[in-house]
């Protein structure tokens, strides 16, 4: 019996002996599969990372191009900044030499006016035959009252009109010859509205208006065909403006003849 156990055990190390080579075989394995497997992934890393960068090398050179090229913008930029700046401070330079020789001529044109002005009021009080010339015109200023047609009809009597205003300084001449109204060559009696010189001219042609306050307003209080005369001055002593009138009324006027 003690042989038959002993060839049992013997028959039993061999069997063991292959389980113990079996897993010493599988253990082998799946280390050559780890030792396969792992150089795979390394060399993917390694792909990637080559590849990342690349990438980031291509972003390099692409913002150096891009920070190269907004560099040269700024220096033609700058340089342009400047050559404004130079021609803008010579402007300015020019511009103050420019104001000081307009300064100098508006007081030298103002000298020359004032020193035309008084030899002009001096010529407009020369008297001919009862009218005063001034700049190539006649004027006669009545003493009597009539109403504006009566008016138009003496001064066509004497070869003019009743007076065409057509500039401010005739205006002006004018104002300081009167000290209450008087009648002068404007009109609305063909349309209302359409007011019209004794010659013919009209506002449009004449380009001057002096229109007092609120007129001209056509009242009809005193006349029931409306104001269509005008005059030169109110009865407020308000001698500068145009104020249109009933022609019915009783004015001294204005006649004006060539000289």
């Amino acid at each position: 019996m003690d042989s038959v156990y002993e060839n049992s055990d013997f028959i039993l190390s061999p069997v063991a002996s292959g389980e113990n080579c079996s897993r010493h075989n599988g253990n082998s394995t799946e280390e050559r599969e780890r030792e396969v497997t792992s150089p795979k992934w390394t060399k993917v890393l390694l792909i990637v990372l080559g590849f990342s960068l690349v990438f980031a090398l291509g972003g390099l050179c692409a913002l150096w191009v891009i920070y190269n090229h907004n560099l040269a913008d700024f220096e033609s930029l700058n340089e342009q900044h400047i050559m404004v700046s130079k021609t803008l401070a010579a402007q300015e330079i020019n511009s103050r030499a420019m104001t000081k020789e307009f300064n100098d001529l508006t007081a030298r044109y103002d000298t020359l006016r004032e020193r035309l002005s008084f030899y002009d009021a001096q010529s407009c009080n020369l008297s001919v035959n009862g009218w005063l010339a001034c700049r190539g015109k006649l004027y006669l200023f009545s003493s009597d009252k009539l109403n504006w047609r009566s008016s138009q009809d003496v001064c066509v009597s004497k070869g003019a009109d009743l007076v065409t205003i057509t500039s401010t300084s005739e205006r002006d001449f004018l104002v300081s010859k009167i000290n209450e109204s008087h009648w002068i060559g404007l009109n609305d009696l063909d349309t209302e509205g359409r007011w019209v010189w004794v010659n013919n001219q009209t506002l449009n042609d004449t380009r001057v208006q002096f229109w007092g306050s609120t007129q001209p307003n056509n009242r009809r209080q005193y006349d029931p065909s409306g104001e269509n005369c005008v005059a030169l001055g109110d009865f407020n002593t308000t001698l500068d403006s145009w104020f249109d009138a009933s022609c019915s009324i009783l004015n001294k006027f204005i006649c004006e003849r060539e000289y």
